[in-house]
């Protein structure tokens, strides 16, 4: 077998290694020869990201050896699997090692590592900062980049120079003041990104780049009105996508958006306009064809999803299956669907609700998620077909990460919970519980503190401190023959301290090494 691999030509190896992650190519094959070393130097334009899976110490140290010699074009730094991660990096790696460094990404860097990491790459092409802490960085910091054209940051204040080369930008937290400069900022975009909340106040008139053809908007809780003059006023546009949810206080505002006849007018504005409608609540309660209706004009794909199951409702017009693939249990086209459709999905999310539910899970059973690693199951209703779809996934799917949000605390939920954490395949390494299927563990790991010995990362939900507590004693009981290096607990209500882990509690043997992040409704633990 070796002799044949030896034999295969240099192109077929290139063919392969861009169905690999980069870092496995290297922590794999990089100084495994003489020949496969040559073969990676050659490769151009290399990119590293460190946000897609956990790297022991000396995992993490062996790459970054073998960095210092690669032509790295990109790279993506995080604190995802340590909270260590950026200051370990920026201290083993300095920046003469990366003089070809092109695209750089941070995803939860403190400020004066991104302050400090910036000003040593002037000649970056990308830049993309998704932080928590952006608000502590100072407004007009930033060095010029002269080639900058791709930039993800979370506002546009950062910046105080023109940059005339920049093409596509997102803003995830736009103010009124960028707003107000993005034509003296970036008066050449080509596609742009925006993020309002209900506190941004939209200016009388604002006058994107006159070569912007494609713009999405995020919206949270923005009036209707708010949004439409915004759009209005920017005829040049071609593109418009637009995702809006609202919050459960303000549910007579958005009603607005689930009205078609409110969009006609819109649509005679672009040339293409796309819709995406998250839902936390409605003053009405809408049935899928009383929305249809409403949009009868369109004949491009909407998609809806709810975060409950009072007035859930998902809808697409097919054939559209991506890595990201909701189910409807409230309506369904048997005709749209082909069974080889769902090979490329690999995040799989299923909303029940009480209409057609056991019909709908029956055809759905029928098709092949062969490539699912991660599921979400959301709803208060639980049904023999539900368990057994489930059960077909978990047996027959390289299943990563399991999430339940269950709305029910019946018996019949209840059962669920359980059958499906004692019949957890090994390879889910990662737990995601709401409030509901957390009391669930609760019971579960207070008759059995051995369970989920293979799970790395838990996130859960609770309610008060009292139960914080006990979940941690519930974890921490015979904690050495659990593989845990990871947990978040977050609080429905919030603390009256910043720290929420108890002294006595942080004594413990398995606490007093770990890395902890609190605030009053949130703790992180890496273990």
């Amino acid at each position: 077998m070796s002799s044949m691999l030896e034999g295969l030509p240099n192109e077929l190896f290139i063919l392969i290694f861009t169905y690999l992650n980069n870092i496995d190519i290297i922590y794999s094959f990089y100084r495994l020869n003489h020949r496969f070393t040559s073969l990676i130097r050659t490769l151009d334009r290399i990119h590293i990201d460190f946000s897609t899976r956990p790297l022991s110490k000396t995992q993490l140290i062996y790459i970054l050896n073998q960095l210092r010699s690669l032509n790295i074009h990109s790279i993506r730094i995080s604190t995802r699997y340590s909270i260590d991660f950026i200051s370990f990096f920026v201290g083993y790696l300095p920046p003469s090692q990366f003089t070809h460094l092109r695209s750089l990404a941070f995803q939860d860097a403190d400020r004066t590592t991104i302050e400090k990491l910036i000003h040593n790459y002037p000649h970056l092409t990308y830049l993309s900062i998704e932080s928590s802490t952006w608000r502590s960085i100072p407004r007009h910091c930033f060095p010029y980049f002269p080639n900058l054209t791709h930039c993800h940051l979370p506002t546009l204040s950062y910046f105080h120079h023109c940059y005339p080369q920049l093409t596509n930008l997102r803003l995830d937290h736009c103010t009124t003041d960028d707003l107000l400069h993005l034509n003296t900022i970036a008066p050449n975009l080509h596609s742009l990104t925006l993020t309002l909340q209900r506190t941004t106040t939209i200016p009388p008139a604002v006058h994107f780049p006159e070569r912007l053809h494609t713009l999405k908007l995020i919206l949270r809780s923005v009036l209707f009105t708010e949004f439409e003059r915004l759009v209005k006023t920017n005829e040049h546009i071609e593109t418009l996508i637009v995702s809006f949810s609202n919050t459960e206080h303000e549910v007579h505002c958005f009603d607005r958006y689930l009205f078609g006849d409110h969009w006609s007018s819109l649509n005679t504005h672009f040339n293409n306009l796309q819709f995406n409608i998250i839902v936390h609540q409605t003053s009405e309660a809408f049935s899928i064809e009383d929305l249809l209706s409403n949009f009868h004009w369109y004949n491009k794909r909407i998609h809806c999803q709810t975060l409950d199951d009072t007035n859930g409702y998902h809808i697409f017009s097919l054939p559209f299956i991506d890595e990201l693939y909701r189910i409807n249990c409230g309506t369904y086209d048997q005709s749209v669907f082909n069974n080889n459709d769902f090979h490329r999905v690999n995040h799989l999310h299923v909303t029940m609700t009480h209409y057609r539910t056991q019909e709908f899970l029956r055809i759905s059973s029928k098709f092949a998620f062969q490539n699912v690693q991660i599921l979400t199951v959301v709803g208060s209703s639980v049904s023999s077909d539900l368990v057994s779809f489930v059960g077909m996934l978990m047996d027959n799917s390289p299943l990563r990460t399991l999430e339940l949000r269950l709305a029910s605390s019946s018996n019949d939920s209840r059962e669920f919970f359980n059958k499906l954490v004692f019949h957890m395949p090994i390879a889910i390494e990662m737990l995601t519980l709401n409030m509901i299927s957390t009391r669930f563990l609760f019971d579960l790991l207070d008759n059995n503190a051995r369970l989920l010995s293979h799970v790395k990362r838990l996130s859960c939900l609770v309610k008060n401190c009292d139960e914080f507590d006990s979940l941690i004693l519930l974890l921490l009981e015979v904690f050495h023959e659990k593989s845990l290096i990871y947990l978040s607990i977050s609080l429905e209500n919030p603390s009256k301290s910043s720290n929420l882990i108890s002294g006595w509690l942080l004594k413990t043997s398995y606490l007093k090494k770990a890395r902890i992040k609190c605030s009053d409704r949130q703790c992180i633990i890496w273990i």
